[in-house]
């Protein structure tokens, strides 16, 4: 008989931008941090976590040789605490959730710490790519292409325009300042130390990403990235950030025998395979399979967090599924936040658990697109 899973917290480090603050910070260092800090905050010895499952996608260099269990290792916790990583490019630290709840709720974890890590500046992006091309995966699919040229094939099908993604851009700058400006991510931000140019030791306690003094004629004045009459630029596109999250997972009977008080109910999760090559569709199926498992309809979802990966992906999903825009990314996204990749879907559900308590809200859907061709979705009810 399964068992329902619960969200006890969520913190993260903040977003820093790429080659900023966090460039002395070793990546394994980066993940500590919120680790750590959710222990502290629940007041659990860390010796009580069954598992750790870390999200990240560029599993090389310093991010190599399993990350995760580098990180619970160099947070202190004892060397019986287990560690993984996965890869599930973008969604992966939303799949280190959906995994962490599915363990749970088959019975197999009281208590586990699902999370991600992505540390774009000390481990560049496409670092783990190379070598010969497969063959086969050439003679299946033998017309794929980058996710940029993805998100311009998909502008052109769903019809949306330059000015309709420059107007998302600007949204996303908006909603970010206002969230920053109200404190709205202070609760679940714990802050990181770095060392400035001069070796002065620093703190960094809050996303240095968004850009407030952005403006719908500077956005139409960038030149596009990966057509020369393309509408896809680096304003309307996601930023390249550092950071890492975690979020602890347990189950009733945990909650009850360490009087944990949970924020949030895991109510389903679900990941899909979509169209490879216009590889960026995935969340309207996602959407539709998580809604359609929990049980509840498009209406009753009072909060959406739909990945910025690039603005045409929740423009079309919001048109695809009638979202009504108010509901969605209402404090900005990886346009305006940053997407620090494995990381990102780990902070999107902190995010929602954070806003539904703010809005009083019940319900919030997070759903990112994927390389290749895939969604990834989650639904959780606010307790």
């Amino acid at each position: 008989m399964s068992s329902s899973a619960y969200i006890v917290d969520a913190v993260r480090t903040p977003r820093a931008r790429r080659k900023g603050k966090f460039l002395t910070v070793h990546p394994v260092d980066l993940l500590t941090y919120p680790l750590n800090a959710l222990m502290q905050r629940a007041k659990l010895a860390p010796e009580l976590v069954e598992d750790v499952i870390v999200g990240c996608v560029t599993q090389t260099l310093e991010q190599g040789w399993c990350v995760g269990r580098a990180a619970v290792l160099a947070s202190g916790w004892p060397i019986t605490v287990p560690a993984t990583t996965v890869n599930r490019l973008c969604g992966s630290g939303q799949q280190a959730l959906n995994f962490a709840a599915q363990g749970v709720q088959g019975g197999e974890y009281g208590l586990v710490v699902a999370g991600g890590l992505e540390h774009m500046t000390r481990v560049p992006m496409f670092s783990d790519s190379g070598g010969e091309p497969s063959p086969l995966l050439a003679r299946y699919h033998p017309d794929l292409v980058q996710q940029g040229e993805s998100a311009e094939i998909l502008s052109a099908h769903f019809k949306i325009s330059r000015s309709d993604v420059d107007a998302f851009a600007l949204r996303s700058q908006q909603n970010a300042k206002r969230a920053l400006d109200e404190g709205r991510f202070s609760r679940s931000t714990v802050a990181v130390p770095y060392r400035d140019e001069s070796g002065a030791e620093k703190m960094l306690e809050r996303d240095d990403n968004p850009r407030p003094e952005t403006t719908l004629e500077a956005l139409a004045g960038l030149k596009a990235v990966f057509r020369e009459n393309g509408i896809i630029t680096a304003g309307n596109a996601s930023a390249i950030v550092d950071g890492a999250a975690a979020i602890l997972v347990a189950s009733e009977a945990a909650l009850k025998q360490h009087n944990l008080k949970p924020r949030a109910r895991i109510v389903s999760q679900v990941a899909v395979g979509s169209p490879p090559r216009i590889m960026l569709t995935g969340p309207i199926e996602a959407s539709q399979q998580a809604l359609k498992r929990a049980g509840l309809s498009l209406g009753e979802i009072d909060l959406w967090e739909i990945n910025e990966a690039f603005a045409p992906v929740p423009i079309m999903t919001i048109r695809e599924l009638k979202i009504d825009p108010e509901r969605v990314n209402i404090n900005g996204g990886g346009i305006s936040l940053g997407h620090p990749l494995g990381a990102t879907g780990a902070m999107l559900v902190g995010m929602a658990v954070d806003e539904l308590e703010r809005t009083k809200g019940r319900y919030a859907l997070v759903t990112m697109c994927i390389g290749l061709g895939m969604g990834i979705a989650t639904v959780i009810e606010r307790m």
